[in-house]
């Protein structure tokens, strides 16, 4: 019975955060109403307080879970991979984030998705920073935050424009398309 229970509320707290997810895509977070999630999402309002106190309280597990989430991604792939394989950190993430593209899609309109790739740059920010200033033989510390902003804003406007469909392709198309750029700008440079 508890794994029941336990299979129940899980369910019900997916369905309150598409719900909220798909809200927050249609009207500003200040107008959505705990009201509007539990119509959206189809349950009851006692299901709704059994897991949430208030719209707020969502989004904070939400926000919570996704950070855990993709720190815990960024762990396993290795921060140091992020600057040397941008291309396959890119492709990594799309495959991440294909498990559930609609929901990520909506997260990612409403901004959330951006706020969260920012907070995942500065928690590995000085290691990046540190890794970049020695991997490329950085002159100074502005030439690698240079490096470091370049990098991580290219990778998540590919990675945003890839969910909202203005880039096209399959996360593996994506990462040997990127890859191919890589390599073409590095030759130009090094001619």
């Amino acid at each position: 019975m508890a794994k029941a229970e336990y299979r129940s509320s899980i369910r019900s707290k997916n369905l309150i955060k598409k719900a909220l997810a798909k809200l927050i895509h249609e009207k500003e977070f200040e107008k959505i109403t705990v009201s509007d999630i539990i119509r959206e999402a189809d349950i009851s309002r006692g299901t709704f307080y059994a897991h949430y106190s208030d719209v707020h309280a969502v989004i904070e597990q939400i926000e919570s879970e996704e950070m855990k989430n993709l720190m815990d991604f960024v762990d396993r792939f290795g921060f140091e991979r992020v600057v040397t394989e941008v291309d396959v950190f890119v492709e990594n993430i799309c495959i991440y984030l294909s498990r559930d593209v609609e929901y990520y899609r909506m997260i990612a309109q409403s901004n959330i998705l951006n706020n969260f790739i920012w907070r995942l740059v500065n928690v590995y920010y000085e290691n990046l920073l540190d890794y970049t200033m020695n991997r490329l033989d950085a002159k100074n510390r502005d030439e690698a935050e240079l490096y470091i902003v370049y990098i991580t804003s290219g990778a998540k406007t590919i990675i945003l424009g890839w969910l909202n469909g203005e880039v096209k392709g399959t996360p593996r198309e994506i990462g040997e398309r990127l890859g191919k750029l890589i390599k073409l700008n590095q030759q130009y440079y090094m001619k």
